[in-house]
């Protein structure tokens, strides 16, 4: 098993985690994601919060199909910029007033036309793990304070397909 990462403190994070605790079957690179293809290629691969990082990103499915050997996989667990809404507070109201920002200026999250970018190589399926939207009110303006309501709402509406892919987190399954 191979882990990648352009950061060199993530990767020796990971490696010191594997010496600790007897993991040997995992080698750390640290390199671009965009250079993937160049570890030749692989059954797997799998990405958290990576791809909406990720820049020029049809420049980068295409050395993702070029390291996915015929029959591979890819499983990536990343944010959505579906919900306009969202969209909107992220951009006019997260950093201003009393509100914090988490990220920095170039990350956005991962859009429709990535996830399209991704169907002309791969086939690709989305899934909605759960339904975080809601919960951004008290995580963002409560200081996580008062959770508990939110989230009971986003257990509601997740039953309803049409809200449940305007969360904050999402699958792409690749194939």
């Amino acid at each position: 098993m191979i882990s990648v990462d352009l950061s060199r403190v993530a990767i020796d994070n990971l490696a010191s985690y594997c010496r600790e605790n007897g993991v040997r079957n995992i080698t750390t690179v640290q390199m671009s994601a965009m250079d993937l293809d160049e570890l030749g290629e692989v059954d797997f691969v799998f990405g958290s919060m990576i791809l909406h990082h990720i820049e020029p990103f049809a420049e980068f499915a295409v050395h993702l199909r070029t390291a996915l050997r015929p029959g591979g996989k890819g499983f990536f667990w990343e944010n959505n910029a579906r919900s306009r809404l969202m969209i909107w507070c992220r951009d006019h109201l997260v950093g201003r007033f009393w509100i914090p920002k988490f990220g920095d200026t170039d990350e956005f999250p991962l859009t429709l036309d990535e996830i399209d970018e991704l169907h002309k190589h791969f086939e690709v399926e989305v899934e909605y793990p759960e339904l975080l939207l809601f919960r951004m009110i008290p995580f963002y303006l409560f200081r996580s304070h008062l959770v508990w309501p939110f989230g009971v709402l986003d257990r509601i509406c997740y039953r309803y397909p049409t809200i449940r892919q305007h969360g904050y987190r999402q699958y792409i399954c690749l194939r």
